[in-house]
């Protein structure tokens, strides 16, 4: 029986074995900001996991981790639960997709490039709604292309398009892009299935009502912080007209930056103009049907939810490359049809080169993501562990320009330092800075967080506030992608100020 199971689906299993080795490192690395909030919000009592009017999410991932937490709350488990099985899912569903539209062979190729993308990696490590959405959008369209190839109604692969469209719902906001696009397909492609699409939209719609006033909260308390916070916007946004290009920039070059230089402009044109080739090349097999409705299906996949949701972000900034993560294997899928059906052309070698230049890039950037610690999350556990070993806790107060402690600090602060706050987004919005600040003054150290103070306190007027109280900056703590945390006290610096870099 374990010796058949293998022989039929060997490749799609050692694709999965290698998915799973390439989401290994770093899973137990430290939450970052966005990671320990979730963690937190999780943490809290049953009664209160749907309180979430400041974390513009719908409450699935919530009450996931809720339960997954009464087994462990360690980093490794918690991403496992929340991303790292939701990805793997993801590849499967990817591989099964292409074996229905096309055949094995393109399944396998979709599979192996979304398995080796540094992208799909790092969200299949984060414990946020990313690959949770990503999962459903994949199983959605799975249970839709299996009940439209049936030739009469398959109650299984209905209720199963229905369910897995309604938990999408309910694990991202983005995610009604996706279903509007399945919605059109089955309007243009299946019209016969019409009662079957509006039981099930219909399901989908009276499962999802219940959350809609808490939606709508959650779109006011974001406005505020808009107005109350300038700059915010350009922190979970980007520009519209950039947005496109680096959504799709992220999918194939994955982690690392992308910058506007020789190098990435030519494998962008490489893979661009090459696909257009691969198109003109494929021509021919546009007349056949199959291969004509998989190329249908999977363009209205990618550019139906992706244009919707960059017309969206004129009104609600919503557009980011990892929001939109559930597109990317779309995106493979269609390179794979693509370079599948030109291997039966004169030019056969060419879309395998094309699927080459994209594993090749996969590869680099899964390899630098695992080597440089620029690409990877903000390591507030290793912080948290040189502040306790270097300043007493009865010694020192940390000062944080934000409405609170960041959350990374507060989940990994088992000394239970003492803190001081601005208690608001914006530093000009406080009076009475002094007021705030003057409480500092009992202890020997105050050490303040740069992080985010660009946009909290743009004049930097903590720092001016802490001259004023006669403290001198004799130290500086430096870790990637946190920040400076700057070391001050009555003690004026008998040498030049020190960075640790870790």
């Amino acid at each position: 029986m374990v010796k058949k199971l293998w022989q039929q689906h060997s490749f799609i299993l050692l694709i999965l074995i290698l998915a799973l080795g390439l989401r290994l490192p770093h899973l137990n690395g430290s939450f970052w900001l966005d990671e320990a909030a979730q963690a937190l919000e999780s943490a809290r009592p049953w009664s209160q996991q749907l309180d979430i009017a400041n974390d513009f999410q719908p409450p699935l991932i919530h009450l996931l981790l809720f339960f997954t937490m009464k087994i462990s709350t360690t980093e490794w488990w918690l991403r496992t639960i929340g991303a790292l099985i939701p990805g793997l899912i993801t590849i499967w569903a990817s591989y099964e997709i292409g074996k229905k539209l096309q055949n094995k062979n393109v399944g396998i190729i979709a599979a192996l490039l979304l398995a080796t993308s540094s992208f799909h990696i790092f969200y299949s490590q984060e414990l946020r709604p990313y690959s949770l959405p990503a999962m459903f959008a994949v199983l959605s369209w799975l249970y839709l292309i299996k009940a439209t190839r049936k030739i009469k109604f398959s109650k299984s692969n209905w209720f199963g398009y229905a369910l897995t469209s309604l938990l999408g719902l309910y694990s991202s906001y983005l995610y009604p892009f996706l279903w509007l696009s399945q919605l059109l397909w089955m309007m243009c492609c299946h019209k016969r299935w019409w009662r079957e699409v509006a039981a099930s939209s219909s399901m989908v719609i009276l499962g999802f009502l219940p959350w809609l006033p808490k939606f709508l909260e959650q779109l006011q308390v974001g406005e505020n912080v808009r107005q109350q916070l300038p700059g915010w916007e350009n922190v979970v946004s980007i520009s519209q007209l950039k947005s496109p290009g680096l959504v799709m920039g992220k999918f194939i070059f994955g982690m690392i930056n992308i910058e506007l230089n020789q190098f990435f402009i030519g494998i962008t044109a490489v893979i661009f103009f090459g696909s257009l080739y691969l198109v003109y090349l494929d021509r021919k097999s546009f007349k056949k049907p199959r291969f004509a409705q998989t190329i249908q299906l999977l363009l209205i996949y990618l550019v139906i939810p992706m244009t919707s949701a960059w017309l969206v972000s004129f009104f609600v900034p919503v557009i980011q490359p990892k929001r939109v993560l559930y597109l990317l294997p779309a995106l493979y899928l269609l390179m794979s049809s693509l370079a599948y059906m030109s291997t039966k052309t004169k030019r056969k070698h060419f879309g395998t080169i094309i699927v080459s230049l994209l594993l090749a890039l996969n590869l680099s950037g899964t390899l630098q993501y695992h080597l440089n610690v620029r690409y990877q999350r903000e390591n507030w556990r290793s912080l948290y562990q040189e502040i306790a070993k270097n300043y007493p806790v009865s010694e020192t107060v940390l000062l944080f320009s934000y409405p609170a402690p960041f959350s990374p600090w507060v989940w990994y602060d088992q000394e239970n330092y003492p803190v001081v706050t601005t208690g608001k987004l914006y530093i000009k919005n406080v009076m009475a800075l002094s007021s705030i600040t003057k409480s500092v003054n009992d202890y020997r150290y105050v050490l303040l967080f740069d992080y985010l103070r660009d946009l909290t306190d743009p004049d930097d007027q903590l720092r001016t506030e802490l001259w004023s109280l006669g403290f001198h900056e004799i130290n500086t703590l430096d870790y990637p992608n946190i920040g400076f945390v700057r070391v001050f006290s009555r003690n004026k610096p008998t040498a030049k100020l020190s960075t640790f870099n870790l």
